[in-house]
C-alpha cells in the first residue's frame, strides 16, 4: 500500500510540472519606439541574439510578424516568436530567454519579452 501512495504522489507531481513544461517552449519578441528614435543597437542584439539560436539549433521555429509587406511602422523596431528546437533542453531554452532579457534599450524604446505555448501564425 506504501508504495501504491508513493506512486500516485509522484505521478500527480508529474502531471502537475509537465504542463508547466509545455507553457514555455516559445518566446514573444517586440521591441520599438514609443515615438522617438528606436536603439538601433538593441535592435541589432535582439537580432544577433535570434540569428545564433537558430544558428546553434536552440530556435526550431522563427516567425517574423511585423515588419512585413503592408504593415512596416515609420519608427521600425521588430515582432517575433522563437520557439524552441525539437532537441532543445529547458537549460538551454531558458538560457536564450536570460539573453534576451538581459537587453536594455534606451529610453524612448520599449521591449518586451513574454513566454508562449508555441509560435502562431497571425
Amino acid at each position: 500500500m506504501l508504495k501504491f501512495t508513493c506512486l500516485m504522489i509522484v505521478g500527480a507531481v508529474l502531471s502537475i510540472s509537465a504542463p508547466a513544461f509545455a507553457e514555455s517552449r516559445a518566446v514573444n519578441i517586440s521591441i520599438g519606439s514609443i515615438g522617438g528614435p528606436l536603439d538601433n543597437a538593441a535592435l541589432r542584439t535582439v537580432r544577433q541574439i535570434i540569428g545564433f539560436g537558430v544558428g546553434t539549433g536552440t530556435v526550431d521555429k522563427f516567425i517574423v510578424y511585423s515588419p512585413r509587406a503592408g504593415s512596416i511602422p515609420i519608427e521600425g523596431g521588430l515582432e517575433a516568436c522563437a520557439e524552441a528546437g525539437f532537441g532543445t533542453s529547458n537549460t538551454t531554452f531558458n538560457a536564450f530567454i536570460q539573453q534576451l532579457r538581459s537587453i536594455n534599450p534606451k529610453p524612448g524604446t520599449f521591449y518586451n519579452v513574454e513566454l508562449s505555448a508555441s509560435c502562431k501564425q497571425k
